[in-house]
């Protein structure tokens, strides 16, 4: 009996170190650095359409979200069109954030009332989503969202959440789970929100949690002057600091045009200047030869969907 034992654990040991990461299942080592740059907030700007864009055509970024209810969201799927190969997926988005700039979502109003504000537009911050937003009109919207891109030619590699608004409840966030899901969609998770899965605050009988990755991710924040030195020598540093494993840099990108400085007038946090400054820092031959100095490995959430569904 006891040799029984040993044999059924020696097999399991075996199965286990066996199971391949990521890493691994994407052709490289297993203690590669792997790193997604990603941009967000496509679709919502001419400016920050074309930016991205010409970011994609540089090969400075690797992947990039959409936002659908925004007015520029058709210029990003007819670009899709074009472009099939281009890593693109959705920034799912509850929020409309900019003072005289402002958007609902791709349903009736009047069947998503619990995300719409006494103006007639989503709420401007996670806040209001956190007192006011149901499950059931979170879900039916962001699924609207996924099935108004399909339509529109824009077949999306991955979603994300714009303010991450998705996480303001985890009723809120259980729905974004389970349209990934329904979609064969991946989803991106900060690492950070792991442990709503461990604690059981997310009901994880609605999907397969096999298909889950958590990220680490690493974004400017508005902790300095907004000038070119400050902004090359942070995202310098953060190269030296990515570990082994799945990292996701999130870029916003734009120039700082007429358009984007209207839209962004009363938001120099993520603004037209800030968004110029990300595009000059990732153009920068410095920061692109330190990549491959430091052996990091650029993926796409294409790559990462082809193994999961």
């Amino acid at each position: 009996m006891k040799r029984l034992y040993f044999l059924i654990l020696l097999i399991c040991l075996t199965v286990s170190s066996q199971e391949k990461n990521l890493a691994q299942k994407l052709g490289f080592e297993a203690n590669s650095k792997l790193l997604i740059i990603h941009a967000d907030d496509i679709g919502v700007a001419h400016s920050v359409n074309k930016a991205s864009f010409d970011g994609f055509s540089s090969g400075v970024i690797t992947s990039g979200s959409v936002m659908v209810p925004c007015p520029w969201f058709l210029e990003a799927a007819e670009y899709a069109k074009s472009n099939p190969n281009h890593d693109l997926g959705l920034h799912l988005t509850i929020t409309s954030e900019w003072k005289n700039y402002k958007w609902s979502g791709i349903s009736s109003s009047n069947e998503i009332k619990s995300l719409i504000n006494e103006q007639g537009h989503f709420y401007s911050l996670n806040e209001g989503v956190r007192l006011n937003a149901n499950y059931e009109d979170v879900k039916r919207e962001l699924t609207s969202q996924i099935n108004y891109s399909k339509i529109n030619g824009l077949i999306p590699t991955h979603l994300d959440s714009h303010m991450g608004a998705v996480r303001a409840t985890s009723e809120i966030f259980q729905a974004y789970f389970e349209v990934g899901y329904e979609n064969s969609i991946p989803i991106s998770l900060p690492v950070e929100s792991k442990l709503l899965i461990e604690n059981g605050s997310i009901d994880t009988s609605k999907f397969d949690t096999s298909k889950l990755l958590w990220a680490k991710y690493y974004t400017k924040k508005h902790d300095s002057s907004i000038d070119y030195q400050s902004w090359k020598k942070f995202y310098m540093e953060l190269l030296d600091i990515i570990k082994p494993g799945f990292n996701i840099l999130l870029v916003h990108l734009g120039y700082n045009n007429d358009e984007l400085k209207a839209m962004m007038i009363d938001h120099p946090d993520w603004g037209s200047k800030w968004r110029e400054l990300d595009l000059k820092i990732l153009q920068d031959k410095e920061f692109k030869n330190l990549i491959k100095e430091r052996n990091i490995k650029l993926i796409t959430w294409r790559q990462i969907k082809d193994i999961l569904y």
